[in-house]
C-alpha cells in the first residue's frame, strides 16, 4: 500500500520547548515534534481525519471542512492557529490537553515565517489508494484442473465440484451421500418458482432420473422450471429484499405511492426475460439517460428507476424536507446492494475500516444531489409531484399546458423561499457560542417568519396540482441542475465544508464525472458499477445467488464484502464463477444452471459426526443445508393446494383514494391493506406497519436492505399452525377438496390423498396406522360435541383437523 509516511522524528521533551526565533525555526526540531505528539492519532498520513494529515502535503491543502490548516505567512487565515488558540471545547485542537502558550507560539513562527518543511511536504505527488483486501482485488480466473479432486474426482461432475472436492479432501472429509429425487425435485421447484412441484411432477422426475440419471433429469427440469413466469415472481421477490421495496413512502405519514407496482412488475418482466444483470443495473440506476426506440421502452426505461425513487422518505414539513437523509438512503442501498460496500460509514468520517473517505462519499453524493427524485406527499403537501410521465410529450403538453405558467410560478416562489431558508439555516448553524443570546434568538426568529412563508408557498402549489389533470406516472427519478456537492461536517447539512467533485471512490478507480458532460453523472455511475472491470460487482450478485440456492452465501456478510465482512470460504469458486457469469453475458439463468448441475446441490441434508467435528457450520459444503420455507412460500403453498391461488399477475394498481381524498398525519398514517388470493409478493408492503404474519415467519424489512432472511423457530410460529383463520379456511378448503372426489372414499385412500398433496408422497404403514388413532380420537370426539351437526359438517372438521397435523410437520416446512 502507497502511503505518505510520517517522519522519523527524535523524541524531544515537551517540557523543555521554548520560543525561539522565527527565523531559526526548524521544521524537523521544533515543529514536528509537536505535531507528532499530540496531533498524529487523528491526523497521520494512514489516518488524515476530516482529509487533514499534517505529514505530508496534504497539510497545505483543503481539508474536508473547506479549510487550510496552513497558509504559509498567513497565521490568521491558517485553521491550525484558530483550533489551537479556540477555548471552546468543540473547537479547540488537539481536545483533550491544550497546547501550551509556548508550543502555540512555536507554531504561530513557524506559519508567519513561511512554513517551511522538507521536500516530500512540497510534493504535488497524491498518494494512491491501494487495498490488499481480497475484494478490491481484479476477478482472477482459476484454472479447473479435476486432479484436485483428489478421491473424489469421480464425484466430481463439473467444475463447482472440483472446487468443493478439492477444500474437502484438504479437510479429510467426504460429502454425504446424494437426496433422493423427491428431495430434489422440491429444492428445485421452490428454489427456481417459490412453489411446490405436484405429485404428478415428483413422479415424473423421478422417471427421469431413473431413466437419465440426477444430471441430465435435473438440467431439464431446471429448463422447465427457469421458463414459468412463478419463476421471475420467486426471484424478483429477493431482488425486492435487497432494494428495500415498499408500496409507502415510509415518511412520518407512511405516503402510499400507487405507481409502486410498475417498478416491481418491471423486475418480474426483466428477470423472467433474463435481461443481463449489468444491463439490469443500468437501467434502474440511469434508465432515463439511456437510449429508447420508442415510447414503450422509454416508459420501461423510466420505471425502471423506479429502483432510486424507492428510497425511503421523511419528516412530515415541506420547509424542513430532508432530502440529504434519502440521498444517504439511496447511496447506502446502492452500495450495499451492488457492491457488498458499507458506503454509509463515510457520511460523517473517514470509513473506519474500509479504504473509503468522506470525499469519496460526497462524490457519489454529489450525482444524487443532481438527481430530481419524486416526491410522494407529506403531512403538510398533500399530493404527489416530480413524478415522470407516461406518455408523449404531445399528450402531456395538452393535458398540462393550461396549467403549467401557474405551476411554474408557484414553484419558482416555493423554491426561492427553500434557498433563502437554507441559507439562514447555515448562517444560523455558523453562530459562535460567543455569539450572544440576543443575537442567536433573534436570528431564530427570523428563520421560523422564513419558514411559515415556507410552509405557505408549499401549501398554495399542493392545492394547485391537486387540481390538475392526472396522467400516466411513474415514480422514478430524473436529472436535475447538475452540482457539486459539499462536504456535511459530521453529517450535518447545515454545516457545509469543501467542494467534492462528482466521483466514484479511489480505490475502485476515483473516474471522475465530466464536469463539461451534461446530466447527473448516473449514468456514468451505472456504467461503472455494471463494468467487467469493477471487481465488486460480479462477485456480490453471484455470492447472493448462492445464498438463496444454499441458504448461506460463499461470503456470509453477503452485503459487506469489505474489511468487516467475512472471508469467502471457497475465494477460488467465487471467482471462477463470477467471472463465468460475465463470459456468459451477465445471465443470470446461466447461473442458475451452473449452480443446479452440480453435484454439490445435490448432497443429501444428513449429519455426519466426523464431519460436524471437523467442520461443524458446514462451510465446506459436505452436505446440503436444510432450510425453512420463507413467509412468501408458505402462504403461497397453502393457497395451491387448497386451490384458492389467483396465479395471474397483478397488473394493475391497488385501490388507494384518489390523490384529492388524501389526509394522512404521522398520526393518522396510510394503513389500508387490500389483500387478494394472489402470490404473496403482490401483497401490499408498507414500511411503518409491517403485517404481523411477515414479522411471525421473519419476512424482509422494508425500510433497508434485507441481506438474508432468518430461519427463525419461535412458539408464536407454532400457535400460528394452531390457531391463525387463513390456516384453518386453507386446511378446510383441503379437506373439502378432498371429500367431494369421488375417487377417494376410504380413509385409507383419504390419507393416501392428502399426503401426495401435502408432502408429494405416500404415507408409510406407520403413518397411516398413527393416523388412523388420531383420525379414531377425533371422531369420537366430534360425536359428543356435534349433536346437532350434520354428518358432512362433521367430516369436514374432522378432516381438516387431519390436515392441519400435515401442514405442522417439518417436512412441509423444511427443504431437506
Amino acid at each position: 500500500m502507497l502511503r505518505f509516511c510520517p517522519l522519523v522524528l527524535p523524541l524531544l521533551s515537551m517540557a523543555t520547548t521554548t520560543v525561539v526565533a522565527a527565523n531559526t525555526i526548524d521544521f524537523g526540531q521544533d515543529v514536528a515534534p509537536i505535531l507528532e505528539a499530540h496531533c498524529a492519532d487523528c491526523h497521520s498520513a494512514e489516518d488524515p481525519n476530516g482529509g487533514l494529515s499534517l505529514f505530508d502535503a496534504k497539510i497545505f491543502g483543503e481539508a474536508d471542512s473547506g479549510k487550510r490548516a496552513v497558509v504559509p505567512g498567513d497565521v490568521n487565515s491558517s485553521e491550525l492557529v484558530r483550533r489551537i488558540r479556540a477555548t471552546d471545547d468543540d473547537l479547540r485542537m488537539p481536545p483533550e490537553e491544550p497546547l501550551d502558550a509556548d508550543q502555540i507560539a512555536i507554531l504561530e513562527q513557524w506559519i508567519a515565517s513561511g512554513a517551511k518543511t522538507p521536500a516530500r511536504y512540497q510534493s504535488s505527488e497524491t498518494s494512491i489508494v491501494e487495498s490488499d483486501h481480497w475484494s478490491f482485488q481484479p476477478l482472477r480466473d482459476p484454472p479447473v484442473d479435476f486432479m484436485d479432486a483428489g478421491s473424489l474426482g469421480d464425484w466430481a461432475e463439473n467444475p463447482i465440484d472440483v472446487f468443493v472436492a478439492a477444500k474437502l479432501n484438504q479437510s479429510g472429509l467426504s460429502p454425504a451421500r446424494d437426496a433422493r429425487p423427491r428431495a430434489i425435485a422440491r429444492r428445485l421447484a421452490y428454489t427456481l418458482t417459490g412453489l411446490p412441484p405436484t405429485k404428478d411432477e415428483v413422479l415424473q422426475f423421478e422417471a427421469r432420473v431413473e431413466r437419465m440419471g440426477f444430471r441430465s433429469a435435473i438440467q431439464e427440469r431446471v429448463e422447465q422450471l427457469l421458463s414459468q413466469h412463478s419463476y421471475g415472481e420467486r426471484w424478483g421477490r429477493h431482488w425486492m429484499d435487497w432494494v428495500r421495496y415498499a408500496d409507502t413512502a415510509g415518511d412520518n405519514s407512511d405516503f402510499p405511492i400507487p405507481q409502486a407496482y410498475l417498478y416491481r412488475n418491471y423486475i418480474v418482466d426483466s428477470l423472467n426475460a433474463d435481461i443481463p444483470y449489468d444491463q439490469f443495473l443500468r437501467e434502474q440506476i440511469a434508465g432515463d439517460r439511456l437510449p429508447a426506440s420508442d415510447q414503450a421502452e422509454r416508459n420501461r426505461l423510466n420505471i425502471a428507476t423506479g429502483y432510486l425513487a424507492m428510497a425511503r422518505r421523511f419528516g412530515s414539513l415541506i420547509e424542513r424536507y430532508p432530502w440529504h437523509l434519502t440521498i444517504e438512503d439511496t447511496i447506502d442501498n446502492i452500495g450495499r446492494t451492488t457492491m457488498g460496500l458499507t458506503l454509509a460509514c463515510a457520511r460523517c468520517h473517514d470509513h473506519k475500516f474500509d479504504p473509503i473517505s468522506t470525499r469519496d462519499y460526497y462524490g457519489l453524493y454529489g450525482i444524487f444531489e443532481s438527481t430530481q427524485y419524486p416526491f410522494p406527499g407529506i403531512e403538510l403537501f398533500q399530493t404527489q409531484k416530480d413524478l415522470v410521465p407516461l406518455v408523449s410529450r404531445e399528450v402531456f403538453e395538452a393535458k398540462i399546458g393550461p396549467h403549467a405558467e401557474k405551476r411554474e410560478k408557484l414553484e419558482v416562489a416555493l423554491n426561492k423561499l427553500l434557498s433563502e431558508s437554507q441559507a439562514m439555516a447555515q448562517e444560523h448553524a455558523r453562530l459562535e457560542p460567543e455569539s450572544s443570546l440576543a443575537e442567536i434568538r433573534k436570528m431564530r426568529e427570523k428563520l421560523d417568519k422564513l419558514l411559515l412563508k415556507v410552509r405557505n408557498a408549499g401549501k398554495k402549489l399542493s392545492e394547485h396540482i391537486r387540481e390538475m389533470p392526472q396522467l400516466p406516472m411513474a415514480y422514478a427519478v430524473q436529472d436535475g441542475p447538475t452540482v457539486n456537492a459539499r462536504i456535511q461536517i459530521k453529517g450535518e447539512p447545515t454545516r457545509p465544508g469543501a467542494q467534492v467533485p462528482r466521483k466514484f471512490p479511489d480505490v475502485l478507480g476515483a473516474h471522475q464525472v465530466d464536469p463539461s458532460a451534461s446530466g447527473s453523472g448516473r449514468l456514468e455511475l451505472a456504467q461503472w458499477i455494471a463494468s467487467k472491470q469493477n471487481p465488486l460487482t460480479a462477485r456480490v450478485i453471484v455470492n447472493r445467488v448462492w445464498q438463496r440456492h444454499f441458504g448461506e452465501g460463499l461470503v456470509r456478510s453477503t452485503s459487506d464484502f469489505g474489511l468487516r465482512g467475512e472471508q469467502p470460504s471457497h475465494p477460488d469458486l467465487l471467482d471462477w464463477l463470477a467471472q463465468r457469469f460475465i463470459d456468459s453475458g451477465w445471465s443470470l439463468k446461466a447461473l442458475h444452471r451452473m449452480i443446479l448441475s452440480s453435484h454439490t446441490y445435490r448432497l443429501a441434508s444428513l449429519d455426519n459426526p466426523e464431519a460436524l467435528a471437523i467442520d461443524p457450520e458446514n462451510r465446506l459444503l459436505w452436505k446440503f443445508p436444510r432450510q425453512r420455507l420463507d413467509a412468501e412460500s408458505i402462504r403461497d403453498t397453502l393457497l395451491v393446494l387448497s386451490r384458492q391461488l389467483d396465479a395471474q399477475p397483478q397488473v394493475d394498481p391497488y385501490p388507494i383514494p384518489p390523490q384529492k381524498e388524501w389526509k394522512y398525519t404521522q398520526h393518522h398514517p396510510f394503513k389500508d391493506d387490500y389483500p387478494t388470493q394472489k402470490r404473496s409478493l403482490y401483497q401490499m408492503t408498507k414500511r411503518l406497519t409491517v403485517g404481523s404474519y411477515m414479522q411471525t415467519f421473519d419476512g424482509p424489512d422494508p425500510n433497508a436492505c434485507t441481506s438474508g432472511r432468518d430461519q427463525s423457530v419461535t412458539p408464536l410460529q407454532a400457535l400460528y399452525f394452531v390457531n391463525d383463520d387463513f390456516l384453518h379456511a386453507s386446511a378446510q378448503a383441503i379437506a373439502e377438496q378432498m371429500l367431494s372426489d369421488e375417487t377417494v372414499t376410504t380413509d385409507s385412500e383419504r390419507f393416501k390423498f392428502l399426503f401426495g398433496l401435502v408432502l408429494a408422497r405416500e404415507p408409510t404403514s406407520d403413518e397411516s396406522e398413527l393416523l388412523g388413532s388420531h383420525l379414531q380420537t377425533l371422531r369420537e370426539r366430534a360425536d359428543k360435541d356435534s349433536v346437532s351437526v350434520s354428518t358432512s359438517s362433521v367430516q369436514q372438521r374432522v378432516w381438516a383437523s387431519v390436515t392441519r397435523s400435515l401442514l405442522r410437520l417439518n417436512e412441509f416446512l423444511y427443504l431437506d
